[in-house]
């Protein structure tokens, strides 16, 4: 299937990868335009994470192309990567440091400075995430579902048009699970598009989530 580059903000047309003899993605193409959330689906090994990988540019593909607005992202690398957030299928974050530290390093690496009023955003996406009480102690020592939920914290903490989420599902509880789909919910409706991997099917209010099968 081929997309309409030109008119739409994400469009992947035709990516090709190959896994020595095997074919794990065979010219697959959707467009993303703002509001928009598209689910990819597929059995384990069918390619979910390779896809979202090749379409943030940190994987390759044998053909195809992503374009971003119209341009290919190797050509508007600058301006794909400041409308990105890409969470992959682990947390991201490191196990010998406290959610707090965890979340500044990331704020720097957005950009922002080490102010207080970085830390008080830090400190109000922990509280939103039930994590406060956690704040202070070592990653490593935090639950799976905690660890995912300091992951998760990064979606409050920058403005991305694009957010790409690989299993952002993965070890939450019930509570947790509502949250995300929340956070997707009221992303779409403020003009953000969201592409995702996730095995748990989504029920996100007055929004139409679209899904790809791979395999």
């Amino acid at each position: 299937m081929s997309v309409d580059q030109k008119n739409s903000m994400l469009s992947v047309n035709n990516l090709t990868v190959w896994r020595g003899d095997n074919l794990l993605l065979d010219k697959i193409s959707f467009a993303l335009n703002s509001g928009d959330v598209l689910q990819i689906k597929g059995a384990n090994g069918s390619g979910k994470t390779t896809l979202l990988r090749v379409t943030c540019g940190v994987g390759i593909a044998d053909e195809g192309e992503v374009y971003w607005n119209g341009i290919p992202i190797h050509k508007s690398r600058d301006q794909f990567n400041d409308a990105l957030l890409y969470l992959g299928h682990k947390p991201g974050i490191k196990g010998g440091l406290t959610a707090i530290e965890n979340l500044r390093i990331f704020a720097t690496l957005s950009g922002y400075s080490q102010t207080k009023e970085t830390d008080r955003a830090i400190e109000s996406a922990l509280d939103a995430l039930s994590l406060t009480p956690k704040s202070h102690i070592a990653c490593r020592y935090l639950s799976a579902g905690q660890q995912r939920r300091v992951g998760l914290a990064r979606l409050l903490l920058r403005s991305s048009h694009l957010w790409v989420l690989d299993e952002p599902l993965t070890s939450l509880d019930a509570a947790g699970l509502l949250w995300v789909e929340a956070q997707i919910g009221k992303h779409a409706a403020n003009g953000g598009a969201v592409l995702l991997t996730t095995h748990v099917p989504l029920n996100i209010d007055a929004v139409t989530v679209d899904t790809l099968e791979l395999g």
